[in-house]
């Protein structure tokens, strides 16, 4: 058995090729294409992940497919944007399409109306002391919609 062991190891190509030892110039060549192998493998996972499945380029780029209605408008006459008022309501007033809902809201109540037919609306609002944040929506009958914000201060002191 001993001699079958020997025997092997002489004619077995690679431990012999374990016995020898590498010169500089081989270790360096051999470090040179493990380094190679290494960056062809990054190289291909990077192909594969980033720039095979890369998203199409030119879609959106000028914004969302969607554009907001033209023909739905709105005009808010009353309040002014950074209002004072001594009173406790305030009127909301302003134009937009005619029989279009209209949703004013505020940070503790949202009040409903329809416009009129000659697309005016008019409502009294009922604020809080303090700022009180405006919104009117406008949504017509395709449930589109616009929105106009509005900021109101009430206080109950004169100054």
């Amino acid at each position: 058995m001993l001699k079958w062991i020997l025997l092997m190891k002489s004619s077995d190509p690679v431990l012999s090729f374990r016995n020898k030892k590498l010169t500089t110039k081989q270790f360096i060549l051999y470090q040179i294409m493990i380094l190679l192998a290494g960056l062809i493998f990054v190289g291909g996972l990077h192909y594969i992940l980033n720039i095979q499945y890369q998203k199409p380029k030119g879609l959106f780029v000028a914004g969302p497919v969607t554009t907001p209605p033209k023909s739905l408008k709105i005009d808010l006459d009353q309040p002014d944007q950074d209002s004072l008022t001594h009173s406790p309501s305030v009127v909301i007033s302003g134009k937009t399409g005619p029989a279009n809902l209209v949703l004013i809201s505020t940070e503790t109540k949202d009040l409903v109306i329809e416009s009129k037919p000659d697309g005016s609306f008019s409502t009294v609002l009922g604020l809080d002391e303090g700022v009180n944040k405006i919104n009117v929506t406008v949504f017509d009958s395709t449930g589109d919609s616009r929105s106009v914000e509005r900021t109101a201060y009430y206080s109950k002191e004169k100054l």
